[in-house]
């Protein structure tokens, strides 16, 4: 499906994954085990924050040394790296107010949209209020192609130099 490029899983279920990374021979996959800490029940108050901090704005060069509380910042390095066609947020569950949200998985797969020439962004569970506020947020609803079920797909323009994600 990916021939000639990359996929990379950054995936919390270690289970799954019983080594930091994980190369299969016949498409370049990775997997990369990762640690999402931030907890559902703290969506809210990221939010205001990432709505009045500059940090916060969407510049993926500095993203691994963002002051911004949403940006992941120890991803493995060919995660911001890379120009990505395709972004998937599925992680982590965010499945109660304990267990870690998706809340920087979206905020910082906007971001690294932005960085290249463009991205289109598939954010999965969108049923879920977080996945929506942090998808209308980020990923901007003028940016929205198509929602079916579960699924939301957006397609992000390259522009690097903006300090806004949305117009307002």
């Amino acid at each position: 499906m990916n021939e000639a490029g990359n996929t990379i899983f950054l995936d919390d279920n270690h289970d799954k994954t019983t080594t930091r990374k994980v190369t299969t021979n016949f498409n370049n996959t990775q997997i990369y085990n990762f640690n999402y800490n931030v907890p559902t029940k703290e969506a809210y108050k990221l939010l205001k924050h990432a709505r009045n901090n500059p940090a916060c704005t969407p510049n993926s060069r500095h993203l691994q040394t963002s002051k911004c509380k949403l940006a992941l910042k120890n991803l493995p390095a060919i995660v911001y790296e890379k120009n990505w066609d395709v972004i998937v947020v599925d992680g982590p569950s965010g499945l109660s107010t304990e267990s870690p949200g998706r809340m920087a998985s979206i905020y910082t797969a906007s971001v690294l949209a932005r960085g290249g020439n463009g991205s289109d962004v598939l954010v999965h569970d969108v049923d879920r209020m977080i996945e929506k506020w942090f998808s209308w947020e980020f990923l901007c609803d003028e940016n929205l192609l198509y929602s079916k079920g579960k699924l939301w797909h957006f397609r992000i323009r390259g522009h690097l130099n903006s300090t806004t994600f949305c117009p307002v």
